[in-house]
């Protein structure tokens, strides 16, 4: 995993539940062909989000993870960064 301390990149998005957060990029990693990144809620110290980075031709946006089984396999896949 790669974590970048220099300058945080804190970005606007909504939650599950419709509301607007602020969030900062602390690190990302790639899986399978795919950017992912792992982003900490400044609101909440508890709250993380792994967003996948997809590149359109409009720019880079941050997509939600939508499935299940992907999700909590890069839970374990991140789990196992920290252990390390």
């Amino acid at each position: 995993m790669n974590e970048e301390n220099k300058n945080p990149l804190v970005v606007e998005m909504m939650d599950d539940q419709g509301v607007k957060v602020q969030v900062e990029i602390v690190s990302h990693f790639e899986d399978n062909g795919k950017t992912y990144v792992i982003a900490n809620d400044l609101s909440n110290d508890t709250d993380s989000y792994i967003l996948e980075l997809r590149s359109t031709p409009e720019g880079d946006e941050l997509v939600s993870v939508d499935s299940e089984e992907e999700f909590e396999r890069l839970c374990k896949l991140v789990d196992s960064f920290e252990q390390e």
